[in-house]
């Protein structure tokens, strides 16, 4: 009889077990049916920048007034999206909309579109280098002058080398008049390289001169621009100027109407 007892015993205890066992699992699988679409919910906002019509720009903004998740986002109202800087009323009310609930109209959806076009705009502008100062400027000269700076244009000048400067490399291409007895290049044979001689000479009204026609002037300071005709004279700043000092120099020259001979660049937008 006891063995009988404890048999049913046993059962009833392995029934109870099946039983808790089946429940668990009906538990876990209807859990397993509402986490997904939990997580959708949550990933569908799961970043600021997943809000309609806002970027990484009107993001940063957002985060900057202390709006750094979508659920303050969700709890602040559109009077105060509308005052952070960048977001504006319309793009506000599309905010609200998008996780507030709040209806849009078209108008409010085009505003906030075109705001969107302006701002892409704005960073397709196109820019160029160009000289600051009078780069531009050219000296009043007379019709010889004009004529004699074209001519020295035209016809140039040969590089005058040293005899045999290609045939040792202890041999430098700076200009000596070769003395030799029986050096080709001093009895002027064609092909062993042209001598200085006086026909190579500038003509003297416009020799030394830039090629724009002005008198070059070497400065170190704003001091040295003292006494620089503008009309006549241009500068040229020395090599071994520091940035600074340069700025200096080249916003007295703009003053006083000198034109710089190597100015700086400075970036500046084109007009289309």
């Amino acid at each position: 009889m006891a063995d009988d007892k404890e048999g049913r015993e046993d059962q009833a205890r392995d029934q109870a077990d099946e039983q808790a066992r089946e429940e668990t699992e009906e538990e876990l699988e209807r859990m397993d049916e509402e986490e997904p679409e939990a997580e959708d919910e949550e990933d569908e906002y799961a970043d600021l920048t997943d809000i309609s019509g806002v970027g990484n720009a009107k993001a940063a903004a957002l985060e900057g007034a202390g709006y750094e998740t979508v659920d303050d986002v969700r709890r602040a109202s559109q009077s105060d999206l509308a005052e952070v800087d960048g977001i504006g009323n319309a793009l506000a009310a599309r905010i609200k909309a998008d996780v507030g609930g709040l209806e849009v109209s078209e108008e409010t959806e085009a505003e906030v579109e075109g705001d969107e076009e302006e701002e892409e705009a704005a960073e397709d502008v196109e820019t160029e280098l160009r000289p600051r100062g009078h780069a531009d400027k050219t000296p009043d000269l007379s019709e010889q002058e004009e004529r004699l700076l074209a001519q020295r244009k035209r016809v140039g000048k040969p590089q005058f080398y040293r005899q045999d400067y290609h045939k040792k490399k202890r041999t430098p291409t700076s200009w000596r008049r070769p003395r030799g007895g029986l050096s080709k290049q001093r009895r002027g044979i064609k092909g062993k390289g042209p001598k200085v001689e006086a026909g190579f000479r500038t003509p003297k009204a416009v020799r030394g001169k830039h090629p724009s026609g002005f008198e070059e002037v070497r400065v170190m300071n704003v001091d040295d621009l003292e006494g620089v005709d503008g009309d006549t004279e241009a500068v040229r700043i020395g090599s071994t100027v520091g940035a600074r000092k340069r700025e200096r120099i080249e916003e007295e020259a703009e003053d006083r109407g000198i034109r710089v001979l190597n100015p700086t660049y400075e970036e500046v937008e084109v007009e289309q």
